[in-house]
C-alpha cells in the first residue's frame, strides 16, 4: 500500500510539472502599455482623467481580462484610489484598449490640501497596477506611472469699472454703470450675482441685484451694464440736510457672487467713488 501511495504520488508530480513546463512553454506574455492619459473633462466642479491601457495578446488562445488598480497622487501625496474590473476576456492573438476613468472634484481636492488655495496650478501623477491572474501560471503585475499638472480654478476679478450720467434734470439723475467680469479660468463659469449697494455722504440709499443667465466664457472677458436712478424728492426726504448742499459725495459698492461651492467665503468686491450734483 505504502508503495502504491508512493508511486501514485510521484507519478502525479511528473504529471503536474509537465502540464505546468508545457504551458509555460507555450504561453507567451500579454505586450502591455500605456496609450496615453488625457484630461478628459474639466470643470469648475472638478476633472476627469482618462487613462488609456494597450493590451496585445499573443498567443492562440484567449486570456483573461486584466484588473487594473490605480491611485491619484496630488504633489506626491495620495488622494484617490480605485480598481477597474471586468469579466470578459482578450481574444486569442487580440488587442484591446483598456480605459480607466479617473475623476476629482475641486471642493474636496482643496479641502484635502489646503496649502493648494490660490495656486494656479496642482502637479499629479496616476500610477496604475495592470493584473492578469494565468491558471497554473500565477500572477503577472505590469506597472506604469504618468505625471502632469492640472489647473486650479481661480476667482475671477472686477476691471474697467465706470459711473457716468446717461440722463440728468431737475427731477432726477440717471447713472449708467460699466463693469467688465474677467474669468481666467480655461472653462466656463456661471453667470455671477452682482449686488451693489449706491451710498451718499456714507449711508445707504439704493440697493439692488444685476444677475445674467449667459455664463461667463473661458479666457474671456464678460461686461455688465446696470443703470440706478435717483430721484431727488426721495433724496432729500431720506437726507434733509441735503437740501441746501450743491452736490453730495457717493460710493457705489459691489459685491459678486458666483454661487459655486469651490469659491465659498470668497467673493470679487470693488468700490467706485464719485460725486452726485443736487438740483
Amino acid at each position: 500500500m505504502k508503495k502504491l501511495i508512493f508511486t501514485i504520488t510521484v507519478l502525479y508530480a511528473v504529471l503536474t510539472f509537465t502540464t505546468c513546463s508545457s504551458l509555460m512553454s507555450m504561453f507567451q506574455e500579454p505586450k502591455v502599455s500605456l496609450h496615453s492619459v488625457d484630461l478628459a473633462n474639466l470643470t469648475f466642479n472638478g476633472a476627469s482623467l482618462l487613462c488609456k491601457v494597450q493590451i496585445q495578446n499573443p498567443n492562440s488562445f484567449e486570456i483573461p481580462f486584466p484588473q487594473t488598480d490605480w491611485k491619484l497622487f496630488i504633489n506626491s501625496n495620495s488622494f484617490l484610489s480605485g480598481v477597474l474590473k471586468r469579466d470578459n476576456r482578450i481574444k486569442a492573438r487580440g488587442s484591446t484598449i483598456v480605459e480607466v476613468p479617473v475623476s476629482l472634484e475641486f471642493l474636496e481636492l482643496l479641502n484635502t490640501f489646503k496649502s493648494l488655495k490660490g495656486s494656479k496650478n496642482a502637479g499629479y501623477k496616476v500610477a496604475l497596477a495592470v493584473k492578469f491572474l494565468f491558471p497554473v501560471i500565477g500572477e503577472k503585475v505590469f506597472n506604469f506611472d504618468y505625471e502632469g499638472s492640472l489647473p486650479l480654478p481661480q476667482l475671477p476679478r472686477f476691471s474697467a469699472p465706470s459711473v457716468s450720467f446717461s440722463a440728468r434734470d431737475a427731477a432726477r439723475a440717471e447713472l449708467l454703470v460699466s463693469i467688465n467680469v474677467e474669468n481666467p479660468n480655461v472653462f466656463q463659469l456661471p453667470s455671477p450675482k452682482i449686488s451693489y449697494d449706491y451710498s451718499l455722504n456714507r449711508n445707504s440709499f439704493i440697493k439692488g441685484v444685476v444677475e445674467s443667465d449667459k455664463p461667463l466664457a473661458p479666457s474671456s472677458t464678460t461686461p455688465f451694464n446696470f443703470r440706478l436712478v435717483v430721484t431727488f424728492a426721495d433724496l432729500f426726504r431720506s437726507f434733509a440736510s441735503l437740501i441746501t448742499a450743491r452736490e453730495v459725495t457717493s460710493l457705489l459698492n459691489l459685491t459678486c457672487d458666483f454661487g459655486i461651492p469651490i469659491f465659498s467665503g470668497d467673493s470679487i468686491k470693488l468700490e467706485i467713488p464719485g460725486t452726485l450734483p443736487l438740483r
